[in-house]
């Protein structure tokens, strides 16, 4: 096949990498599936959980190296596959099919991960469609264990670009340490844990790339965009001068930006925070200099749970990370336990109710270390957000600690369905703050399929545009805050669009802080307020980004230019 080759993924940690490829798991797994005899079950039990204490001590191991190198906060990434080791769900059920059907650990184990994985995969949500994906982790380090074989390992004779069908977290771990500079998966999401760990390490990741189309050769020169999701297998001299230059460049711009304040040409600030899942993204949050967490993501401590943590469980990881932060706001989002967040607090059940009770208390109790404020998301009637703040004062009412009854918690609503932006006027006066996000509104609004994790509904769709500024109008005129939490936040184009629709609060991912503020610094705040008056004319979302860089460009192309997206 010729060469250069292209392939197209999901960027899941900024930035480029140049170097030959390594690839990893060329030969596919044959499952051993077979019939056992009576007298085999106890030793078929003992083989498998044998297996279980190995891929556990396999997977401690990797925690113990992630937090010598990157501190104690980093280890929840890893605690979830630990806590599946254990969980009856997946471990118990392994060992009575073993034992009732009689069949061996290999097949027993197949069988009960795709029997747990069928109901995520079929959620709308992307978040449990990427928890099958943890499954998939954990019975490939079981399976490895079972079949006896190794971890890959690395020569370390000099910079490798990592290529795999997939990446286990623990492995991520152990594999993108130096001398890995880039990798890229068949397989993956953004928002997965593997995604995390890369991130964490500074590795330039796309994945979802799909089945390679070719075989790759250890040794090719592979060039990884972490901007773009752009992977090139077999890159020339030319290119790999240039992707050389562009690393160079965005290197000494990452640490140059990590002091820098977001205001714009005309002397506007702008705050810029950051949205976080994990624990472990708050100490990269403050080094990257956010203003605060404009979006916590509380799903992480119900991941393969069949009950919610307690309230106390909670309150101490709320505390962590309230503290940490202080004085900055953390922002966090209730979760729903349905699965498909949304919250219609007039008919949740009893157990459902206790569940986001004990959340609600915890983050009152955790406000008095710092600045808290709570929002529900897939807010979508009036009735819903007062039913919401109603269960806030009846928890308030609850509370033992006094000062927890007096704590000052701001109280609002994330903006992600049509009803809501279209009513922004009317949910206004009972919201402290907006929080919109332009992912599932943008979806919802262009009726796509959210299952679909490669979909392209576009937030700069006119349709879509037009609710934004319904939105931000409603609570600019009320006084109250309006953040945008989605990723058109995150895009130096639409982030400029942004601007120009009134929007003054951004929240995207940490690895994006320095580089939203870079875009704001050579924003004109009135030079895109037309631009966005002109959007809101277009006819389709391909025409709103040309109407951006053509009329924005002359300010921001070099800095596009330097990420690939013009």
């Amino acid at each position: 096949m010729t060469r250069p080759t292209r392939l197209k993924g999901i960027a899941a940690s900024i930035g480029v990498a140049v170097g030959p490829a390594r690839v990893i798991g060329r030969e596919r797994r044959r499952l051993s599936c077979r019939r056992i005899e009576d007298t085999s079950v106890s030793s078929e039990l003992a083989r498998f959980e044998q297996a279980v204490a190995k891929s556990r001590a396999e997977i401690e191991a990797a925690k113990q190296e992630l937090t010598q190198q990157h501190g104690t906060t980093y280890a929840p990434i890893l605690d979830v596959y630990l806590l599946m080791h254990g969980d009856a769900l997946l471990i118990d059920a392994i060992s009575e099919a073993i034992r009732n059907d009689k069949i061996n650990a290999e097949w027993a184990l197949s069988r009960v991960a795709e029997r747990l994985k069928k109901p995520l995969l079929e959620d709308a949500s992307s978040y449990f469609r990427e928890r099958a994906r943890d499954i998939d982790h954990v019975k490939e380090h079981l399976l490895r264990q079972l079949c006896g074989e190794q971890r890959s390992e690395l020569a370390a004779d000099g910079p490798t670009v990592l290529i795999a069908h997939d990446l286990t977290p623990a492995d991520a771990v152990h594999m993108l340490a130096p001398p890995t500079v880039g990798l890229v998966t068949e397989k993956g999401a953004g928002s997965s844990h593997t995604a995390i760990v890369a991130r964490t390490f500074g590795v330039p990741t796309v994945v979802g790339v799909g089945p390679l189309p070719i075989e790759i050769e250890d040794g090719e020169v592979v060039l990884v965009d972490g901007f773009s999701g752009d992977v090139t297998v077999g890159a020339s001299p030319e290119e790999r001068r240039a992707a050389e230059t562009r690393r160079d460049r965005f290197t000494a711009f990452l640490k140059a930006e990590r002091s820098t304040s977001a205001v714009t040409r005309d002397g506007v600030s702008i705050s810029v925070r950051a949205n976080v899942e994990l624990p472990s993204e708050v100490e990269a949050a403050l080094e990257n200099g956010a203003e605060g967490i404009g979006l916590y993501r509380t799903e992480f401590m119900c991941l393969d749970r069949r009950e919610p943590p307690s309230e106390d469980e909670q309150l101490d990881v709320y505390r962590r990370v309230v503290t940490a932060m202080a004085p900055k706001q953390v922002v966090f989002r209730t979760f729903d336990w349905r699965g498909d967040k949304r919250l219609r607090a007039h008919d949740l059940g009893e157990r459902e109710r206790t569940w986001l009770k004990s959340q609600i208390k915890a983050v009152l109790r955790a406000s008095g270390e710092g600045s808290v404020a709570l929002m529900f998301p897939m807010v979508a009637t009036v009735e819903e957000l007062r039913g919401a703040q109603s269960l806030v004062d009846e928890c308030r009412g609850e509370l033992k600690d006094e000062s927890a009854k007096l704590a000052q918690l701001p109280v609002g609503m994330m903006v992600e369905v049509p009803s809501a932006a279209l009513l922004a006027e009317r949910f206004v006066e009972h919201a402290d703050f907006f929080a919109v996000g332009t992912n599932d509104l943008a979806h919802y609004t262009l009726a796509f399929d959210r299952r679909d994790s490669r979909s392209a509904a576009q937030p700069l769709d006119p349709a879509v545009l037009t609710l934004l500024e319904r939105a931000i109008t409603a609570a600019s005129n009320a006084n109250k805050p309006c953040s945008m939490c989605g990723d058109m936040a995150a895009d130096p184009v639409a982030l400029g669009l942004a601007l120009g629709l009134g929007y003054r609060q951004i929240s995207v991912p940490v690895s994006v802080v320095p580089l939203a503020r870079a875009v704001i610094r050579n924003v004109d705040l009135q030079a895109a307020a037309e631009v966005a008056r002109d959007a809101l004319e277009c006819s389709s979302a391909d025409a709103v980004r040309r109407l951006v860089v053509d009329r924005l460009g002359k300010h921001l192309g070099a800095l596009w230019k330097e990420q690939g997206i013009v």
